[in-house]
């Protein structure tokens, strides 16, 4: 940037020689130098002689010496020898300024793009490392468009325009020293215009910041809105709603363009202004100039003047640039604080300085008194305490919205509790390493979640470990989905599209089982994993689960009395709370709750 900057200012001051002393009308002064070897052995004689006779200075006044010196030389040479030396001298400045030009824009793109992709690569990884309580409370479009505009945001709003900016302030220093050099009285006076254009554009780009908030926020909003309708689709179309769900984005997109279209006009004012100051300054400037030369006592020379006017002039496009980058910049800053919260976030489930290895379950699982609640201050679960021992099968009950699928994510630190303790081994779990608890547990959900890969790779996806075909095979004969993947033409590289549309629930199911247990956890959750299946399909699923379920401890949350019966223990929850707990048996006697359910269940 530097060397770009010096090569540009230093090209025009060829324009003193060249109108000095080549452009000359009846030159009196018969020439000494005529030729170029000549001429160039008297510069460096110079040179060499002033720099013995004068200590070495970085200083204007210092070059301002030296040039006088020069000066004298070229009053005494050939003009169109001089002609030929300009010529040649400025096709070699231009050349340097360029090659030092492309050389930092190869530079600055690799610094760019490097910049952007490890940006982009902490913000993921900022977002994996959050709770599984921050993905309940945040939107997924939000995090979206944090993660791909408002990073392309800082890339172009923001790295692009500061390099720019920085480039160019290079610039309009070495014109500006020249300018000041040359004319000290008239670079001040131009100066007059630039604290009201400063003055302007700093009131643009604060107008400019604002909007830019409220742009990315009603992104965000309508990212939000068209990834949860799109996900919905079937509620969508069920209930007719196409028209309703378009009326909302549209009216959340003309919000959007009400915001822009003011960012966008308070940007346009940013060219006229600096328009608007150039022009001023160079009228200034001509005047003072003019008449300065006009007057026959002035030393100021007509080289002198053109130089001026080049430097003066080659300010004001660096000067536009700077303005109109600092107006970027402070779009972009809206985009870099929202960045920055995201690399900022600190997720409260983490590993203690104290914590832990724990690579396998040997006792038992206890809750202590365990009481938790969400951000809205309501109890969620109330002093809960319970005991699951090693390899015994163990279910929660109750009505939706009593605690169960909580309080079992209490175990593998999901959630924190609030008050209370959770023991594996009499071991804190806020002791372990979390992805070390996390590694004890195998987890079937409702949801069915597969990703839009093979199913070999959907199956190994449970695993942090190399897993052969064989292991693969073998978890889904456990599951009992090997009976309908041979059946597939490609078997397990069979490709899963998006939301499993090509398996039926039932399948995806007792794939999520073979995904669960092919790396052998000691303990299995399964959280509603046969509430969403017909009866047939709920059959093979638990059937697949009662194979997978030997010599483990098993943890199970259902509606479905008839998938618990056969349970080592059933707690019932109410509210928050644990209302009983035993076998079957004992609570159809002992737990009216219980007892409702069976009625409900298997008497109607």
């Amino acid at each position: 940037m530097i060397l770009y900057a010096a090569f540009s200012g230093v090209s025009i001051t060829l324009a003193i020689p060249l109108f000095d002393n080549v452009f000359v009308v009846g030159k009196e002064i018969e020439p000494i130098y005529t030729t170029i070897p000549s001429f160039f052995s008297a510069l460096f004689e110079t040179i060499d002689t002033f720099v013995k006779n004068n200590s070495i200075k970085i200083s204007m006044d210092y070059l301002q010496l030296l040039w006088d010196e020069i000066k004298e030389l070229l009053a005494v040479s050939n003009p169109w020898m001089l002609l030929e030396i300009i010529s040649l001298s400025l096709l070699l400045l231009i050349l340097l300024k360029n090659l030092f030009y492309f050389l930092n824009r190869m530079m600055f793109i690799n610094l760019r793009g490097r910049v952007i992709q490890d940006l982009r690569n902490a913000c993921y990884r900022s977002y994996l490392s959050q709770s599984y309580f921050f993905f309940n409370q945040n939107r997924v479009g939000d995090s979206i468009v944090r993660m791909v505009n408002d990073i392309e945001a800082v890339n172009n709003l923001y790295i692009n325009s500061l390099y720019k900016v920085t480039r160019d302030s290079f610039v309009v220093l070495v014109y500006a020293l020249l300018a000041l050099n040359i004319n000290f009285k008239l670079f001040c006076v131009s100066l007059l215009v630039l604290p009201t254009f400063a003055f302007s554009v700093n009131y643009i780009t604060k107008k400019i910041r604002k909007y830019a908030k409220r742009i990315l926020a009603q992104l965000s909003d309508m990212f939000s809105n068209i990834e949860e309708v799109l996900n919905s689709m079937r509620i969508v179309k069920a209930f007719c709603k196409e028209d309703f769900e378009y009326q909302k984005l549209e009216t959340i997109n003309e919000q959007y363009f009400q915001f822009w279209r003011k960012s966008e006009v308070y940007t346009s004012y940013a060219l006229p202004l600096s328009e608007i100051s150039s022009i001023l300054i160079g009228i200034i400037i001509l005047f003072m100039g003019g008449a300065e030369i006009l007057n026959e006592n002035s030393t100021f020379s007509f080289g002198n003047f053109v130089t001026f006017l080049l430097a003066v002039f080659s300010m004001m496009h660096p000067l536009k640039g700077i303005a109109n980058d600092l107006t970027d910049m402070r779009r972009g800053v809206v985009s870099v604080d929202r960045v920055c919260e995201i690399l900022d976030m600190k997720s409260e489930i983490h590993d203690s300085e104290s914590a832990v290895s724990k690579n396998d379950f040997t006792n038992k699982i206890e809750f202590k008194n365990v009481s938790f609640q969400y951000i809205n201050d309501v109890p969620v679960l109330k002093n809960c305490s319970l005991t699951i021992p090693k390899n015994q099968k163990v279910a929660f009950v109750g009505s939706s919205g009593s605690g169960k699928t909580t309080l079992v994510n209490l175990i593998n630190r999901m959630y924190d509790v609030n008050s209370g303790e959770v023991l594996i081994d009499n071991v804190n779990v806020k002791s372990i390493k979390v992805n070390d608890l996390r590694k004890l547990f195998g987890i079937v959900t409702q949801e069915s979640a597969l990703f839009t890969e093979t199913i070999e790779n959907n199956i190994k996806y449970g695993s942090n470990e190399e897993k052969t075909s064989e292991d693969v095979q073998l978890a889904c004969q456990y599951a009992y989905a090997d009976e309908f993947i041979e059946d597939l033409q490609d078997k397990y590289q069979t490709l899963i599209l998006p939301r499993g549309s090509n398996l039926s629930g039932g399948q995806k199911q007792r794939l999520c089982i073979a995904r669960a247990i092919i790396d052998n956890p000691p303990i299995l959750i399964f959280d509603e994993a046969t509430s969403a299946l017909d009866t047939e399909s709920e059959q093979k699923v638990q059937k697949a689960i009662d194979a997978s379920t030997d010599n483990r401890t098993v943890i199970i949350i259902a509606h479905r009395l008839s998938t618990i019966l056969s349970a080592d223990k059933i707690f019932v929850m109410d509210k928050g709370e644990i209302v009983g707990s035993g076998k079957h048996e004992e609570l159809i006697n002992t737990c009216e709750k219980y007892r409702n359910f069976y009625d409900l269940q298997f008497k109607t």
